[in-house]
């Protein structure tokens, strides 16, 4: 859940502003397989083969690009926001980005969408699992992104998991804390 909305806050902060038009045109020709190579370069190499990969068509409308086997499913750089980022994530998060992507979609700023997303898992409107991670890579671009692993541990606190609350470098740290989008943040790469 928080995996997510680290994701989010992470990318919804950095990947809020839209491309103009001429940008958003070039970035959207990418390729299927530039997509795929880039959407899977947030996984471990050892689970790459069997994800699923969603990625942008000439449109711009979100589709699958490759079918997966495994209960990953990776997301391509959305040529529409201004960062590169891509994310993989467990099936039990598909409705939590889903519902993140659709309220981005409606202009939602970040801290509004995460104020939303907190009201909604804890009505059950949302269901999240007891532990699920996002692998994200995100940045100015392919080249000079950056790893994070998003370890989703609801209700989690600094007391209970003995870690720091606040970003620290080469620790991981807890983000979120004490709600139900807690989570363990870890920098890779």
């Amino acid at each position: 859940m928080r995996i997510e909305v680290l994701i989010l806050t992470t990318v919804l902060g950095i990947v809020s502003a839209p491309f103009t038009g001429a940008e958003a045109q070039i970035e959207q020709r990418k390729a299927a397989e530039q997509q795929i190579e880039e959407a899977l370069s947030a996984l471990p190499e050892s689970m790459r083969e069997g994800a699923a990969v969603k990625g942008f068509d000439d449109s711009g409308s979100l589709v699958v690009l490759r079918e997966g086997s495994s209960s990953i499913t990776c997301r391509a750089d959305d040529p529409s926001v201004r960062a590169w980022i891509v994310h993989c994530y467990p099936e039990a998060l598909e409705a939590f980005v889903a519902r993140s992507e659709e309220l981005r979609k409606e202009g939602v700023d970040t801290p509004e969408r995460i104020k939303t997303l907190t009201a909604e898992i804890s009505s059950g409107a949302i269901q999240l699992p007891d532990i699920a991670v996002i692998y994200a890579r995100q940045g100015n671009s392919v080249d000079t992104a950056s790893g994070v692993v998003i370890a989703h541990v609801p209700n989690a606190t600094g007391r209970s998991t003995g870690l720091p609350t606040l970003p620290t470098r080469g620790s991981p740290w807890l983000a979120e804390t004490g709600t139900p989008m807690a989570n363990i943040r870890i920098a890779v790469r």
